[in-house]
């Protein structure tokens, strides 16, 4: 069973603390998120039937754990206008427009910025996004879309008046 899991975490957990990264915009956090992800995921095993892709399985525990986080905080809304991603000193040349889409990508509201880290950060299918966030491919696609002309909009500038996060 740990085998099991050790394999799972080879594979996966870069998936997982990119996703916990850039959700909530703390690599020390998103570290913890993904060595809990996979304590809940080995606690699980015996429950996991196979019905899903395992990628997509330990991706629905991260997006469940993350959601458990903030309800805990109770300050959801605060939090995710207060995120932002620091400068990471470890990365060398990190290209400002790399900052630049990071500081975009934590301006969005948060199923923008989920449906946005795991379709185009993450490379997940359609599919395979609405499988983690437990929504239908319809959904997926058209908040996918929103969320991109919302970047385009951040990037650009361009913010109507009285337009929240």
């Amino acid at each position: 069973m740990s085998e099991s899991i050790r394999s799972l975490y080879d594979l996966y957990a870069n998936d997982v603390y990119r996703f916990a990264k850039l959700t909530l915009g703390d690599a020390e956090e998103a570290k913890d998120v993904t060595q809990e992800v996979f304590y809940r995921a080995f606690r699980s095993m015996n429950r996991f039937r196979g019905e899903s892709n395992p990628r997509t399985w330990i991706m629905s525990i991260a997006r469940n754990y993350i959601f458990d986080l903030f309800r805990r905080r109770r300050i959801q809304q605060k939090a995710w206008a207060e995120y932002r991603l620091g400068q990471d000193t470890s990365v060398v040349d990190y290209p400002e427009e790399m900052h630049l889409l990071e500081d975009a990508i934590l301006e969005l509201k948060p199923t923008y910025r989920q449906v946005f880290v795991l379709r185009h950060v993450q490379n997940y299918s359609v599919q395979e996004t609405a499988t983690i966030l437990h929504w239908s491919t319809s959904k997926v696609t058209t908040t996918d879309q929103r969320a991109i002309e919302k970047l385009r909009a951040i990037l650009g500038g361009e913010r109507s008046y009285g337009e929240t996060k």
